[in-house]
């Protein structure tokens, strides 16, 4: 996921380590302002911590990748609506895929980076989710300093808590 704001860009760890495995070129100064020179495990204990950029050409980079989850876009979508914008993505790769699968074995070849669009379709997906959850309160997640939450975090009778109160309401006859 990413938060674009008016002079940086955050950019979680875990997506970072996803452009990291592609073939899409990435800027050399993003690859060592996370990278550097050294050896960067991310796992489940930091995937979702957030690295600023703040360089215009990085700014200019990750507000290209469409297949990010732009945070300030989903942020305070209905479940219904975050469902729907899955859907949408859905479609959209299942379109690819089967465009794909019609051509010739030498059309293939020629078309590989639609297979590539739909992995990244898939990690969209995976993003999405994570935004769903997140706003759940089944993942934690700290956001950057002067970041805004997302509405059901800041009305006490929707997420998690709205949850928990319809656990423990006593049912009365």
């Amino acid at each position: 996921m990413k938060i674009i704001t008016d002079d940086s860009v955050y950019v979680q760890k875990n997506d970072i380590a996803y452009l990291n495995q592609t073939d899409l070129p990435i800027p050399a100064s993003i690859f060592m302002k996370v990278f550097g020179n050294r050896i960067v495990i991310i796992d489940d204990s930091n995937r979702y911590e957030f690295v600023k950029f703040d360089a215009p050409e990085e700014i200019e980079f990750f507000k290209g990748l469409s297949w990010m989850i732009n945070y300030n876009e989903v942020k305070d979508l209905s479940e219904e609506e975050t469902i729907a914008l899955g859907q949408n993505i859905a479609q959209e790769k299942n379109e690819i895929a089967t465009k794909f699968n019609s051509m010739s074995e030498k059309e293939r070849k020629e078309n590989m980076q639609m297979v590539q669009q739909c992995e990244l379709l898939d990690f969209k997906m995976y993003s999405l989710r994570d935004v769903l959850w997140f706003k759940q309160g089944h993942i934690k997640m700290d956001l950057p300093e002067g970041i805004e939450y997302p509405i059901s975090f800041q009305n006490p009778e929707n997420g998690v808590q709205k949850l928990i109160k319809s656990i423990f309401k006593k049912k009365r006859k």
